[in-house]
């Protein structure tokens, strides 16, 4: 479960005063402390019928509690049938509509439904981050993506961008690494007639397209240092100058910059405050290879294709779980189009890491064995410890020291594994 949604209606309508309110919350939220702590909470208020008063107070209480059982707590009060314009204050969301507050309701969700379905996985790291977007739909500052080649990082910015505020305007994407420095400048901020050779008429750059939009900037870091200087100048004053241009172009556009690495010194460290306000870091997918069958379905039910991974050849299966994937979800998207045409999937591609592992660990203990040093018993031994230690160590990252879950999965007693926790704090044995 991504989030849980709690909605409040009439019995709010008598709430005149905060005070009155507070019994109320004492009262009917009583529910909230027993969700669980990793579900963050949305809270729709229906404010239709409210007074001014009651709604200040709504206000007032979420801009303060912004925390509920230690998770945030984003809470939308719905105004129906007004014109007034949609206004965000701090942690909260006053939504207005043509529509009834139960249709804006419906109308968020689906949309929420929509856009975090196209981010196909299941695993504990993709869920935090698909409530991280929830949580942060309503901000409409500069987000940076951190992820290595391949995890998907533009796929990611247009859905980050469906779920803002500037959702239903113009989306954007220029990759900074694909484009040659002397072209960059004039793709993003484009010129004016007559300030260089060939310039025969006046250009809007991707930066001004993108006016009240969002514009996504990928590989930022491959950006030249004086470009950067302009992107920092239109998030400080919303304005720059075109190549040529003696006046400033106001503008007022959202950034959704990525990068491969957050401390990249490539970029200038003014700007990557400026930008990463917000930063999703995406993981790659040797680190959460639970989704490759998620991923999997979704890739063949995007193009037509009946075939799941459930009923593919389990050494098929093995080859695909296996693989580390060094080009992430590009290479998977790859390796599937090619069994796709080929029915069949290169040894030499995938089987290739897991293989040169196998072989040397076993040349390891051949050369241990003739020297004394070990038996394979032992070799063995260690190796099945070393394995279960760094599998533990990958669990708890995720969910923790939760030992009746992590005993669930490795088929081990409670107890048991209690006792091997305990021993992560302690030296590792002498590995293999």
């Amino acid at each position: 479960m991504i989030f849980r949604t709690i909605t409040i209606g009439e019995m709010l309508k008598d709430a005149a005063s905060w005070k009155h309110f507070q019994t109320l919350y004492e009262v009917n939220f009583d529910r909230l402390l027993d969700i669980e702590k990793d579900i963050p909470v949305l809270l729709f208020v229906d404010s239709t019928g409210l007074d001014n008063a009651a709604v200040e107070d709504w206000l007032f209480a979420f801009n303060n509690i912004v925390l509920m059982n230690g998770i945030p707590v984003r809470a939308f009060l719905l105004r129906a049938y007004s014109s007034e314009a949609e206004v965000t204050e701090g942690y909260y969301k006053v939504v207005s509509g043509p529509g009834s507050p139960r249709q804006i309701f419906s109308t968020i969700l689906r949309k929420i439904n929509e856009q975090t379905n196209r981010i196909a996985g299941v695993s504990d790291s993709m869920l935090v981050l698909k409530r991280l977007i929830v949580l942060s739909m309503f901000y409409d500052g500069s987000v940076m993506i951190v992820g290595e080649t391949g995890t998907g990082k533009n796929h990611f910015a247009e859905v980050i961008a469906s779920l803002s505020p500037r959702g239903p305007g113009i989306f954007y994407s220029i990759n900074c690494a694909a484009i040659p420095d002397n072209l960059l400048e004039s793709e993003l901020f484009g010129y004016k007639k007559g300030s260089f050779t060939g310039a025969t008429s006046d250009k809007k750059g991707l930066v001004e397209m993108a006016d009240n939009g969002t514009l996504f900037l990928d590989e930022i870091g491959d950006m030249p240092l004086n470009l950067q200087a302009k992107i920092l100048g239109i998030t400080e004053n919303r304005e720059f100058f075109k190549i040529g241009a003696t006046t400033a172009t106001n503008v007022d556009v959202r950034f959704i910059t990525a990068t491969n690495k957050y401390d990249d010194s490539s970029l200038r460290d003014d700007l990557r405050y400026r930008l990463s306000s917000i930063v999703f870091s995406l993981p790659p997918l040797r680190h959460r290879k639970s989704d490759i069958p998620v991923m999997f379905d979704y890739f063949m039910s995007s193009k037509g294709y009946l075939v799941r991974f459930e009923n593919l050849p389990h050494e098929v299966k093995d080859e695909l779980i296996v693989y580390d994937y060094p080009g992430n979800i590009r290479e998977l998207a790859n390796i599937i189009e090619e069994y796709l045409a080929m029915n069949r999937i290169s040894r030499t591609k995938v089987k290739r890491s897991y293989e040169d592992i196998v072989a040397t660990l076993a040349d390891r203990a051949m050369i241990e064995f003739s020297s004394n040093t070990k038996t394979y018993k032992e070799f063995l031994s260690n190796i099945q410890k070393t394995v279960s230690r760094e599998l533990l160590r990958r669990r708890m990252d995720d969910i923790g020291n939760n030992a009746t879950q992590l005993s669930v999965e490795f088929g081990l007693t409670p107890r048991r594994m209690r006792d091997l926790l305990s021993e992560i704090s302690n030296p590792e044995p002498e590995s293999p």
